[in-house]
């Protein structure tokens, strides 16, 4: 592991422990037993940091997203891609965290996220096709029902380490139980077909 990799892995552990704001570069190159100047030779300042790491999670998240190219299990892929993601998600919480601030900080974090989340939202929509098609997914009960089902589950998966902190903090295994909970979000949608497959999975 090279200088920066190291610079990116300490920090991920000092934001996700003590978030952005409170953090500085010193204490950051302090951990890593190096200067500031060695550090600054990487990362001229603490948003470049904050920019490379949620291009970090980004990268791997797109590593998750092509597992849906398989075209096998659709189920057992919706299952498994979004308990990974919020694995990622977790292991990078400092940004789900100090996500508002991070987003009207960083104009290419903002730019990016946008084209983002609408890649996302077609990538979703391919899905559910799919998934409709298998007989997994029953037809939508109303116009853009589908994508609604899709922005809800964004502004969950982009709050829960808020809610868990706030409100949930004295449950065990929080990203267990996050993961369930999001997981369970596509139980009404589910045929017959699609429940019996779901309840194989919860076992």
């Amino acid at each position: 592991m090279n200088t920066k990799e190291k610079i990116l892995v300490k920090a991920r552990a000092i934001f996700n422990e003590k978030g952005i704001n409170t953090t500085t570069l010193r204490q950051i190159a302090g951990a890593l037993n190096i200067s500031q100047g060695n550090l600054n030779y990487h990362f001229k300042t603490k948003q470049a940091i904050v920019e490379a790491l949620y291009f970090e999670l980004v990268e791997k998240s797109n590593q998750e997203m092509e597992l849906l190219e398989e075209g096998r299990d659709l189920m057992g892929l919706f299952h498994q891609i979004s308990s990974g993601s919020m694995a990622l998600l977790y292991a990078y919480r400092f940004l789900l965290r100090d996500w508002y601030f991070v987003f009207r900080k960083s104009s290419i974090i903002k730019a990016h996220y946008t084209d983002l989340y609408l890649l996302r939202k077609g990538q979703f929509a391919v899905f559910v096709e799919k998934m409709i098609a298998e007989g997994i997914l029953r037809p939508e009960a109303f116009p853009e029902e589908y994508e609604r089902f899709f922005e809800r589950m964004n502004i969950m998966t982009d709050n829960w380490i808020n809610d868990f902190e706030t409100v949930n903090a004295d449950k065990m295994a929080p990203l267990a139980y996050y993961q369930k909970l999001i997981f369970e979000m596509i139980y009404p949608y589910l045929t017959k077909k699609g429940t019996e497959h779901y309840a194989s999975l919860m076992h």
